[in-house]
This record gives C-alpha cells, sequence and structure tokens, in this order.
C-alpha cells in the first residue's frame, strides 16, 4: 500500500506550500518536510503512536 501511495502522490507540492515557512540561512537544517508528512500521513492511516512511528521508520519507510 505504501509504495502504491508513493507512486500515486507527487508530494513535491509540500515544497511550494511550505516555501515561505523556512529560513534558509538561520539554525540548523529542518527536517525534510515531505518526511515529516509522509510520517504523520502514515500515522493517520496505520493508527501509529509518535514512539511506533519512529520505529517503524527505522525499518519500513522507504
Amino acid at each position: 500500500m505504501l509504495r502504491r501511495i508513493n507512486k500515486l502522490v507527487n508530494f513535491s507540492f509540500i515544497y511550494e506550500e511550505l516555501q515561505d515557512k523556512y529560513c534558509l540561512d538561520n539554525g540548523r537544517n529542518a527536517i525534510d518536510p515531505i518526511r515529516m508528512f509522509k510520517y504523520l500521513l502514515l500515522k493517520v492511516i496505520f493508527e501509529l503512536s509518535d514512539v511506533d512511528i519512529v520505529e517503524r521508520s527505522r525499518y519500513d519507510l522507504s
């Protein structure tokens, strides 16, 4: 299922939506917004806790 979602959805719109929310020359680099969106999407689909999504991301997510 996850691979199908990844093939069907072009997540690049997230960069456009958030481009004015990030400062390129101030502080540490942020976590990639597409990765964060995918985490939140999977959290909702599979009803995972924060701890569970972090654990699964180490093994299951591309």
